[in-house]
């Protein structure tokens, strides 16, 4: 049974981006005694991963049975401003994912329309500090994040120990986390008819329980197609700092393309005047490390009174 059960654990353990999902907002922070509110919502679909050499492959590559993974993210973040230039922030992500085994051979048991197993929990509560160090040429932030994981959720903490609910993809280490990242924005061409913007983020992330730490990295671009939408394409990754720890050693980058749809024609960017968006994303991962290799979707709402 151990046996039968250790290539579904090691997939498992590949098919999930277990950091913290984030909600970029750039280097602008909420006004004094404004608050911003933002549920997010993603959608994750994959049936290949990256090797720990950075090759692409299929799950029937690495001698698994055909397999589907498949995640759904909820994300509910405030952000209170204190002071013009002080945000205090608070977060918490939610977390469901199911695989599904294809091609099962009959010996291992049901076919895969019944062997399909999911897990599902709060993964982390964050708790953040934004503050505003420049305005001009440039905006710049920083931030401050603590992440706090309210269980276990697939593995021990030691490589040696064994694994917790081996049969159920993984959603999390259980690790809590402290992260720095410094914010950079700018908006360009503002009184022509097309302005444009620029966000940039990366920092460095600490983790606890034998969980490598790393390096964070965000770039953001979008136009103004009409005074109520905006074009946008990011590109989001990661990379762990190898031998800072014994669990995930990972890196992963997606790039995404989308748009929003400012309702109430608040500046959704610089986080100015009355503000109700929604935010619609395709993204694909591009390149990875032990990393799922994922076709994603993800809905935002936000607002801000």
């Amino acid at each position: 049974m151990k046996g039968k059960f250790l290539p579904i654990v090691l997939v498992a353990l590949l098919a999930s981006i277990l950091f913290a999902e984030q909600a970029f907002g750039g280097a602008w922070t909420v006004p004094k005694y404004k608050v911003w509110a933002q549920y997010y919502m993603k959608w994750n679909y994959a049936k290949a991963v990256f090797s720990n050499e950075w090759k692409k492959r299929t799950i029937t590559s690495i001698g698994t049975n055909a397999f589907r993974s498949q995640e759904f993210n909820q994300i509910q973040e405030i952000d209170f401003g204190v002071t013009d230039w002080l945000n205090i922030q608070w977060g918490m992500e939610h977390k469901s994912s199911t695989w599904k085994e294809y091609d099962r051979p009959p010996a291992w048991g049901p076919m895969w329309s019944e062997f399909t197993r999911k897990n599902q929990g709060f993964t982390n509560v964050m708790l953040g500090l934004k503050y505003q160090v420049l305005k001009t040429p440039v905006v710049v932030s920083g931030q401050t994040r603590f992440f706090i994981y309210p269980g276990e959720y697939g593995v021990a903490h030691s490589d040696a120990a064994p694994f917790y609910n081996a049969n159920q993809p993984v959603i999390g280490y259980g690790e809590s986390s402290i992260e720095q990242r410094v914010l950079v924005s700018k908006k360009f061409f503002e009184k022509a008819k097309f302005p444009c913007y620029l966000n940039l983020e990366t920092g460095y992330r600490w983790n606890n329980r034998h969980v490598c730490g790393g390096w964070p990295y965000f770039a953001e671009t979008g136009v103004w197609a009409t005074k109520n939408v905006i074009l946008k394409s990011e590109l989001d990754g990661y990379k762990s700092h190898d031998g800072t720890g014994s669990l995930n050693e990972q890196a992963y980058g997606i790039w995404r393309i989308g748009g929003i749809w400012a309702i109430l024609a608040g500046d959704p960017i610089e986080r100015k005047g009355k503000q109700f968006n929604v935010e619609f994303t395709y993204g694909k991962s591009l390149w990875g490390k032990n990393a799922t290799a994922y076709d994603e979707y993800v809905i935002k709402v936000y607002t801000q009174f």
